[in-house]
């Protein structure tokens, strides 16, 4: 699979001294421009998208670094190589997981996901569907596992802390 500069994470050090880990693929995935919710409480909501006409058409793959979970997009026009065309770094320090990754509340099959342009320093919501629903919750159990995965590490390391 194609590498693609993915910033501070890509830096010499950080790739020799950490685990890379691919955890999911799933090709095609839809990309769509989302409206904002007003409130934090509000839910988005499928229907409010326009579903007939996706943003982008992209390859999705998922891949652990360390302690950050990567959600890389990518699209390939006709006769050219591949291209980035987002990312959502996870990283579990000071947010839950909903706040990079929220389910909507009228399908099982789209999700608003939090992408990253880390050059640029900004941040947008965007939306995200899958064909079927299996590939869905494929990619809501890599998010649990994920998640899981760290409490647990985190746990590990604390009760080593604590018997020092």
């Amino acid at each position: 699979m194609d590498d693609f500069d993915m910033g501070l994470l890509d830096d010499n050090t950080y790739k020799v001294s950490v685990l890379r880990q691919k955890m999911l693929g799933i090709a095609p995935v839809f990309m769509y421009r989302i409206p904002k919710v007003s409130d934090a409480d509000d839910e988005y909501l499928a229907n409010e998208w326009n579903l007939r006409k996706p943003l982008q058409q992209c390859s999705l793959r998922i891949e652990r670094r360390g302690d950050v979970l990567l959600v890389v997009f990518t699209y390939k026009n006709e006769g050219s190589p591949p291209k980035l065309f987002a990312v959502s770094k996870i990283l579990l320090d000071d947010y839950d997981l909903s706040h990079f990754v929220q389910p909507v509340g009228d399908s099982s099959r789209y999700f608003a996901i939090r992408v990253t342009d880390e050059k640029e320093g900004r941040e947008a919501v965007i939306g995200l569907g899958f064909r079927e629903r299996e590939e869905a919750a494929d990619f809501s159990q890599c998010l649990i596992n994920f998640n899981s995965a760290i409490f647990k590490e985190r746990l590990a390391r604390g009760a080593e802390m604590a018997h020092q």
